[in-house]
């Protein structure tokens, strides 16, 4: 089974280029908020952008991209940790994770509730980032506002959406 390559030299270069046409087409979608690179690397020789999107049911969905050595680790927060019927969010949590493309969820720090994705270097292009970008839209915004019911009842009210 083919591994997937180690990066180019100035790989986070060309990442850069795809993430900024990318943001030149979402700029008045309304949708994007922003997206911040940090040009040097971390201590473990890693890029990272960050991307601000809004959410129709949480307000900012902050999707972090990390250039790793082989692939584009994407992650965002659904939820923090929850605060009650922890079994209740992490089963239906894991029943919803049979039926997601393109992400994945997961424990994060702290035992948060986060999408993932790991993409090979060579599958990252606009197309790609798009489908991305798309996936974690709208799985926040499907998966936020039941599992903030379950496991943080007294901080949240879903949102009543206007009747036409």
């Amino acid at each position: 089974m083919p591994r997937a390559p180690i990066g180019e030299p100035h790989g986070e270069l060309r990442l850069d280029a795809v993430i900024l046409e990318w943001a030149r087409l979402w700029e008045h979608s309304g949708t994007l908020l922003g997206v911040e690179h940090q040009p040097h690397p971390d201590d473990r020789g890693h890029y990272h952008w960050l991307v601000r999107l809004r959410g129709e049911e949480k307000d900012v969905i902050t999707l972090w991209l990390s250039l790793r050595q082989r692939t584009l680790h994407a992650e965002t927060e659904v939820i923090p940790a929850p605060d009650n019927a922890h079994e209740a969010v992490y089963h239906f949590a894991m029943k919803k994770n049979a039926e997601l493309r393109e992400v994945h969820l997961a424990l994060g720090p702290e035992d948060g509730v986060y999408l993932v994705a790991q993409v090979p270097i060579n599958e990252v292009t606009l197309e790609r980032l798009d489908e991305l970008a798309g996936a974690t839209l709208a799985y926040v915004d499907e998966l936020f506002p039941t599992l903030m019911t379950l496991g943080h009842p007294a901080l949240y009210r879903r949102r009543r959406r206007n009747a036409p």
